[in-house]
């Protein structure tokens, strides 16, 4: 009787064959790892190379836009080394530095080839002088970007009264306030020759009153309300050349031209002034 070839009996020629396979991949594997740390190793030393070509490094810094920043702020904030590469600087990072300046509203940074780095500024517009618990510079947008002192801003009205405490550098003012506010700018700037901006010492504004202003002369309250500014301070200038002309004005306490075609005049007015 034959005996039976025994099927479990493993093949060595397909084990061997197996075994070379798996040698040459894992061969094939280091060799491509290998290349692959060789060419990462001469790219390095390429990019470093390349780093230090003097046809690629930083010749010239323009900057453009200013007007209260000076040249050396900007340049300090950039931090740029004289000896920079090209391809070493990264112009949307310089750009957010620039930004984190309080008269900075807005920066463009761009390489201008061969070796030049072009710096765009857009600078904040003062607005106003306004206080909350310190003086605050706000911009044409309403927003609080710098504290100050007001008598370096004589230039620009001071307005109180516009928030709380709470609020702090980096705030804006709520919009209908701002709107308000720039109305009666606009409306006393075509008036700048009868009532000129340094004869209001302030602007206080109130939510449920509107605007308010100051004289210079005798502190006297104008209340002036929320809107028809134009109108208003056309009469205001009849009434202060009317008072003035008489010498009346030291014994007027306030005025109120929230009406709409008339004004109460409060005041200590005896009968000999015939009001």
């Amino acid at each position: 009787m034959k005996s039976k070839k025994n099927r479990y009996r493993p093949n060595r020629e397909k084990q061997k064959a197996r075994v070379m396979h798996r040698f040459r991949q894992v061969l094939w594997l280091n060799l491509v790892g290998i290349g692959v740390l060789a060419l990462s190793a001469a790219f390095a030393h390429g990019y470093h190379a390349l780093l230090e070509l003097p046809w690629l490094q930083l010749e010239a810094i323009e900057i453009k836009g200013l007007q209260r920043l000076d040249r050396a702020s900007v340049l300090n904030t950039l931090a740029i080394p004289k000896t920079s590469n090209l391809f070493s600087i990264r112009t949307a990072l310089l750009a957010k530095r620039l930004e984190a300046l309080p008269w900075v509203q807005s920066a463009i940074v761009r390489l201008d080839p061969p070796r030049r780095l072009v710096v765009e500024i857009a600078e904040r517009q003062p607005f106003a002088v306004v206080y909350t618990t310190t003086f605050l510079l706000m911009d044409v947008s309403g927003k609080l970007f710098l504290e100050v002192k007001p008598e370096s801003y004589k230039n620009l009205p001071l307005v109180t009264g516009l928030m709380g405490a709470n609020f702090k550098l980096g705030d804006s003012i709520s919009a209908e306030s701002f709107r308000v506010l720039s109305s009666l700018l606009l409306s006393l700037d075509k008036y700048k020759a009868s009532i000129p901006l340094d004869s209001v010492s302030e602007f206080r504004w109130q939510e449920t009153d509107g605007f308010t202003l100051y004289t210079t002369r005798g502190g006297i309250p104008v209340h002036l309300g929320y809107d028809h500014f134009e109108q208003k301070l056309m009469r205001l200038h009849s009434i202060m050349k009317f008072f003035s002309e008489r010498q009346w004005w030291g014994a007027v306490q306030a005025i109120d031209m929230d009406f709409p075609r008339q004004a109460y005049v409060k005041g200590q007015f005896n009968t000999h002034n015939g009001i």
